[in-house]
């Protein structure tokens, strides 16, 4: 196999899901993905080179690409972003390439697990959940929670310390704007009815494996306090709840 070892903030592999066949692929980062830096580029760069540009996307041969950046789960500021690359539901009369960017845990939760990236290709016969616990991987029956919301229902049969991305009865029934919900509440709008129609309800991650940064202690901490002077008023909510030094309260 080409080289699959840690490079700076990368895993060094990725994990292919083959809903149809049911098969787990691992491949390696590199060095295909030289040159490119995660999350959206990844996955621009699978479909480019594996789903042809006629196709529907609807289509078992469609694919979707997980994909975190390189910071993410390093405790770089800003870096817990997620990119879902696929072929879209709402633009006509073509489906063309675009990205849904969720929050949420998925992003470090992907790399602590030891993956960089995730294919999904295919079809599944009936409805499934793809569940990830580092390099434990599998499809796991999903009847029980089809046709409805089903987070509680997904992480009671888990664990509670997964990210956990489901769609609702909508994505089930083909709805070209629907969305998958990770963690109860970050949204990645318009990609629900890809899942619907490849039977796949939800995504289901674990891991506690290390990250590996390239840099030395003192250098990182340095670069993490230049990038909280930058940001200055930056917080989630715009404007924050409660006091905080780390931005300005209003």
């Amino acid at each position: 196999m080409s080289e699959t070892k840690k490079r700076y903030g990368y895993t060094g592999k990725g994990l292919r899901v083959n809903l149809t066949t049911g098969k787990f692929t691992v491949e390696p980062t590199f060095p295909r993905f030289n040159g490119l830096i995660g999350g959206t580029a990844f996955g621009y760069r699978v479909l480019w080179d594996e789903v042809p540009p006629d196709t529907d996307c609807y289509s078992p041969e469609n694919k979707v690409v997980i994909a975190p950046g390189p910071l993410s789960g390093t405790g770089a500021i800003c870096s817990g972003r997620t990119a879902l690359t696929t072929l879209w539901p709402t633009s006509w009369p073509q489906s063309l390439i675009a990205s849904a960017h969720v929050g949420g845990e998925i992003a470090h939760k992907m790399k602590y697990a030891g993956w960089d990236f995730i294919i999904i290709e295919g079809e599944a016969k009936k409805p499934c959940y793809l569940y990830i616990h580092n390099d434990h991987v599998e499809l796991r029956d999903a009847h029980f929670v089809w046709n409805q919301g089903s987070y509680a229902m997904i992480a009671q049969e888990t664990n509670a310390d997964a990210s956990i991305g489901v769609i609702g009865p909508a994505g089930e029934n083909l709805v070209p704007m629907s969305n998958m919900m990770f963690d109860k509440s970050h949204s990645a709008g318009g990609v629900g009815s890809i899942f619907g129609k490849k039977n796949l309800k939800a995504i289901v991650v674990r891991g506690d494996q290390a990250i590996h940064i390239h840099a030395k202690p003192q250098e990182w901490e340095a670069l993490m306090d230049s990038h909280r002077a930058i940001l200055g008023a930056h917080t989630q909510t715009v404007v924050s709840r409660v006091p905080s030094p780390l931005f300005e309260y209003s």
